[in-house]
């Protein structure tokens, strides 16, 4: 492994209200992905959203029955309304 002059610094190159430019080195080679891959895993978790999490259909006793006069079963609608947002 390389051997690093220092510990490892933070400079801020851009700050907007929603946008944050920043560099941190010195690193070691590899850890630049993975302190990413943290970062971005953490930043998304924190976002706010919104979605279908729950579905009645009246009538319906389970997932694989059919419904009179509709021609997608409730396994293809459940599908189609998970891609509605």
């Amino acid at each position: 492994m390389e051997y690093l002059s220092g510990r490892p610094k933070v400079k801020v190159l851009e700050e907007k209200e929603n946008y944050l430019k920043f560099v941190v080195d010195p690193l070691y080679r590899g850890y630049g992905i993975t302190l990413g891959n943290a970062l971005r895993r953490v930043l998304l978790s924190s976002i706010r959203g919104y979605g279908i999490y729950a579905v009645e259909i009246s009538g319906i006793t389970h997932e694989f029955t059919s419904i009179p006069h509709v021609y997608e079963d409730v396994p293809e609608i459940i599908f189609n309304l998970k891609q509605v947002i």
